[in-house]
């Protein structure tokens, strides 16, 4: 940043600076981080003042140039994070919804409810445990965990390599006893809860085909430019001589009163996107940690690439309970040498071994 942008002091200015700063973001997530301001402004009957600077330092920086961050909105856009994430997972890793009304009425019988199909007398068994997994396909489950671990990308979150219930829950106490159906209905329960706070739950096949064009460079223009922040408004004091603008004056009462290190924080080079201060001294602190200058190349490669790399689609394949997950990400291959470059791979074949060289057949005589 130039210089330090001017901060709201009303809730009202603060809500106009968030959209403003909505504006500068990349176009994909664009859309999301406005709804998700207003939301945020409407539905609280009391929102939160604090975090809402903070929310609007977090843009300034992501729009000033952080990599990180302006990444982590498109997860949050995306569904890999947040929110999106949690709805994602519910609509498409849940069971789908009765076909006809026969599979509607067979539903399991709740622990206050009878068997009355037959005239003959019902067994004494115990009632079926209920549970939230019931809503879940488990199957969904199992393909999308398998294909994650598979998947060697940087995701947002790791899975865990041994995501069966099978390879990892016991079934036996420390007696050598089989556990109550309750109690295995638990355990079950807390492993399931663990795979679902690490999977990446699939995404629509439209957004999936767009991420694509982003990540290959196939979709429009506009997806790639990123406007320009327009010309902040200053207020000049003039006088009689010549016209000034006035400087913040220097607070010493912080330094006397706080450490060095909590007054400066936000000059250094990790904070310094985030408080937006700028070096007056050319031997300052230097340029901020982590800020690049976003253009198509490095949106396709370190934002579109990336978000499209941790997005999978599920698909139904042949057979029961079998589904077919694919996860994004192009093969980048290398550039073919150039005619001045391959003396230097003469006499070695593709894998780097060397050619085995034949000598000329000698007649006789």
């Amino acid at each position: 940043m130039p210089f330090q942008l001017p901060h709201p002091d009303t809730a009202i200015h603060l809500y106009r600076h968030l959209l403003r700063e909505a504006t500068y973001v990349p176009p994909y997530c664009r859309p999301w981080v406005t709804e998700r301001i207003r939301s945020k402004f409407r539905d609280d009957r009391r929102p939160n003042i604090h975090k809402a600077h903070q929310s609007l330092r977090y843009l300034r920086s992501a729009n000033a140039g952080h990599v990180d961050r302006t990444l982590h909105l498109c997860f949050l856009a995306s569904g890999r994070l947040g929110k999106r994430r949690r709805q994602l997972a519910s609509s498409y890793l849940a069971k789908d919804p009765a076909v006809d009304s026969d599979a509607l009425h067979q539903k399991p019988l709740l622990p206050t409810e009878k068997d009355t199909s037959s005239n003959r007398k019902p067994r004494p068994e115990e009632p079926p445990i209920q549970s939230w997994l019931d809503n879940w396909d488990i199957h969904k489950i199992k393909a999308v965990a398998g294909a994650q671990v598979r998947n060697t990308t940087n995701l947002p979150k790791q899975m865990r390599k041994t995501y069966d219930p099978a390879l990892v829950l016991p079934t036996e106490n420390a007696w050598g006893r089989p556990f109550k159906p309750k109690l295995a209905k638990r355990k079950e329960q807390k492993h399931y809860a663990k795979l679902l706070a690490d999977l990446m739950p699939p995404v629509p096949q439209g957004e999936w085909d767009l991420l694509q064009a982003l990540s290959l460079g196939q979709a429009e223009t506009d997806m790639f430019n990123v406007p320009s922040r327009r010309t902040v408004a200053t207020t000049p004091v003039t006088t009689q001589d010549s016209p000034t603008i006035t400087a913040p004056e220097w607070n010493w009462e912080a330094y006397v009163t706080k450490p060095v290190r909590a007054v400066e924080r936000g000059n250094s080079r990790a904070f310094k996107s985030l408080s937006g201060a700028c070096d007056s001294d050319p031997r300052g602190q230097g340029r901020p940690i982590g800020v690049k200058i976003f253009n198509p190349r490095r949106l396709r490669r370190s934002i579109y690439g990336r978000v499209w790399e941790a997005s999978p689609t599920l698909t139904k394949a042949k057979g029961k309970g079998k589904f077919q997950v694919t996860f994004g990400g192009a093969r980048r291959e290398l550039s073919p040498a150039t005619t001045s470059d391959l003396q230097f791979f003469s006499g070695v074949d593709k894998q780097g071994a060397p050619t085995k060289i034949t000598e000329p057949h000698k007649g006789n005589g």
